[in-house]
């Protein structure tokens, strides 16, 4: 038997919870009914149609949970949460409706001096009355906390100010035992002005969640909660609303530029996680923006990566690449492939390029030199494999292999021709304990070489296999 995942059982107790109130609402309609037309109480009848719309109001709950607890779908992207904050809505118009109905009454039967009959039995069912509601409340406001269903919540308000009212009518017919008759409409009234002050304040909580309105103060709590977690340097916005018994909650942060992608994923794993205790189903989404933080902090990097930090911040730069540094008496001659959009004119890739000097420059302040080959993004280029009719290519490309030093091992090579020319990937085998600087010399002297050699030949790709 496959069971079932936190979120769905939890949906299943919301149903409950809204079936139960059902059954419990059409117990207590039904006996204050009676009882308030035996005994001519407007109290108890009061009493009895507040059941009543308690009973509508928990089959709208009833529906609207059913149907929010349905999973998102192409026409619902954000799920079907808002339709327990309309059925929410829907439940405190009932409820004022109810308290001016009450007034309305209560203040006619004080005109006309309709009293109500002394009744025992009337007493005994609004204490009745009194516990049942007292224990669906109970049940209800548990599972709306528990879930964040509004609608439950409302459904609780419902029965809760059944059992305020219910009190305050079992006090009206207590006054009536004692020949005070007016008591009972004056009671009624009590109860009306309690149903619509209770209902006014879920009513104004309804509204903001129908129009995303963002919770009291958890604005300042996300910013405290995200300023927590190492590597977030600013929290520069966040939007939350609620939709049902769902948080959903929209994040930017700033972290350090130079911070890996991987690590920058991590640290927006860490922030969803922190705000998952903000609601009992948050979906956060966190976006990542680079900082640009004040360039001392990277005085003490090498200087390769100082020179991509300020290629990060040039957004013409696709990347600097092929860097080479020569230290002379403390001073840098710097040389490197700044690799640009290929839309650039030369006058602005130009202009990119002095401004990457600048601020390298001013970082590093012992510069004595920079040279930069411009050059542009590389695309993807058709071309055909004509590695069978190439033999003589291949040939030359061997005997060149075979004259280097240390000995270099000829395994194979495909060639291509492109629009530029001919192309050669060449793949050989070299002692696997030279050093890394040595072996990237060795390939292009290699490149160097074939290409000299053969006039056809445009480009050389050299992989080496350590043996």
């Amino acid at each position: 038997m496959t069971s079932m995942d936190p979120i769905t059982l939890g949906r299943k107790e919301v149903q409950r919870a809204a079936a139960w109130s059902v059954l419990s609402a059409m117990f207590l309609t039904i006996i204050k009914l009676v009882t308030g037309i035996v005994t001519n109480s407007l109290g108890v009848i009061s009493e009895a149609l507040h059941s009543g719309l308690d009973l509508l109001a928990a089959g709208i709950t009833l529906l609207a949970v059913r149907r929010a607890s349905k999973a998102p779908d192409s026409e619902h992207q954000f799920g079907h949460g808002k339709i327990e904050n309309f059925a929410a809505l829907a439940e405190t118009i009932i409820l004022w409706v109810t308290s001016i109905w009450i007034i309305y009454e209560a203040l006619r039967r004080i005109d006309l001096q309709e009293w109500p009959e002394a009744s025992e039995w009337g007493i005994l069912v609004m204490v009745i009355g009194v516990v049942v509601t007292y224990l669906q409340s109970r049940v209800l406001y548990d599972a709306a906390n528990k879930h964040g269903s509004q609608a439950l919540e409302a459904d609780a308000l419902h029965f809760r100010t059944d059992m305020i009212s219910s009190a305050v009518v079992l006090l009206g017919l207590g006054f009536v035992q004692i020949d005070f008759p007016i008591a009972d409409p004056i009671a009624a009234i009590g109860v009306a002005i309690i149903i619509f002050v209770i209902s006014y304040r879920l009513g104004r909580r309804t509204f903001d969640a129908l129009t995303d309105k963002a919770p009291e103060g958890i604005q300042d709590e996300i910013v405290g909660l995200v300023s927590e977690v190492k590597g977030v340097i600013d929290c520069t916005r966040v939007r939350v609303r609620h939709s049902g018994p769902e948080l959903f909650a929209d994040i930017v942060v700033k972290v350090d530029e130079n911070v890996a992608t991987s690590e920058a994923h991590n640290i927006a794993e860490t922030i969803e996680k922190k705000l998952e205790d903000l609601a009992p189903r948050a979906d956060v989404i966190v976006h990542i923006e680079p900082a640009e933080v004040n360039m001392e902090q990277y005085s003490e990097m090498n200087i390769y990566d100082q020179m991509q930090v300020v290629a990060r911040r040039l957004p013409e730069v696709q990347s600097v690449h092929n860097i080479r540094v020569f230290e002379i008496s403390n001073d840098l001659d710097i040389a490197a492939d700044l690799e640009m959009l290929s839309d650039l004119t030369l006058e602005e890739a130009h202009t990119v390029s002095e401004r990457f000097e600048e601020e390298l420059r001013a970082l590093v302040s012992n510069i004595n030199s920079i040279t930069l080959h411009l050059e542009t993004t590389l695309t993807k280029d058709e071309s055909i494999d004509i590695t069978s009719e190439s033999s003589e290519i291949i040939e030359s490309v061997k005997k060149i292999v075979s004259e280097f030093s240390p000995p270099i091992f000829y395994k194979e090579s495909t060639i291509k021709r492109e629009s530029s020319g001919v192309a050669v990937l060449l793949d050989c085998t070299i002692p696997g304990e030279i050093l890394l600087t040595q072996s990237h010399e060795i390939a292009e002297m290699i490149k160097k070489k074939i290409i000299e050699n053969l006039q056809i030949v445009k480009t050389v790709y050299v992989h080496f296999d350590p043996v």
